[in-house]
C-alpha cells in the first residue's frame, strides 16, 4: 500500500487521520515493526494486518495505537504508548494502525468510529 489517506467516518463526514501509510507486507515488516524504522513524521502510520497484540520493545519513541476489526471498525485505542511495553490481546482485531504520539489527541478518533483506507 502507498500514499493512502484514512478517513474517520462518523457521521458528520470525513476526517483525515493519516495521509501516508507504510504497509507490513512481510514477516519481518511485522516481526520488527516500527522498531528498525524511522520515527513516524506527523501524518504518516502503520498498518500491520493479521495483528491483534502488539508491542514498542526497543524502540525509542512513543506511539499512538488503533486496533480495527474485519470491517476497520475501531474496537480500542492506545494514546502515547511508550517503548518496552506490550497491548493485551484485543477480541476480535484484525489490524493495527500505528499513528505519531498525539496524533489521537488532534482528531476526534475514538471506540466504534469506522476507518477507510484509500488509495
Amino acid at each position: 500500500m502507498k500514499a493512502v489517506k484514512i478517513n474517520l467516518i462518523d457521521g458528520t463526514g470525513k476526517e483525515l487521520i493519516a495521509a501516508e501509510i507504510i504497509e507490513a507486507n512481510s514477516f519481518s515488516d511485522k516481526l520488527f515493526g516500527l522498531i528498525t524504522r524511522r520515527k513516524l513524521k506527523d501524518g504518516e502510520g502503520f498498518l500491520i494486518k493479521s495483528c491483534s497484540s502488539i508491542h514498542t520493545f526497543w524502540m525509542r519513541y512513543s506511539i499512538d495505537v488503533v486496533f480495527l476489526d474485519k470491517k476497520n471498525q475501531v474496537l480500542a485505542i492506545h494514546t502515547d504508548l511508550k517503548p518496552f511495553r506490550a497491548t493485551r490481546f484485543i477480541k476480535n482485531a484484525c489490524c493495527v494502525l500505528e499513528l505519531p504520539s498525539g496524533t489521537i489527541k488532534k482528531t476526534s478518533l475514538k471506540e466504534e468510529d469506522l476507518v477507510n483506507f484509500k488509495a
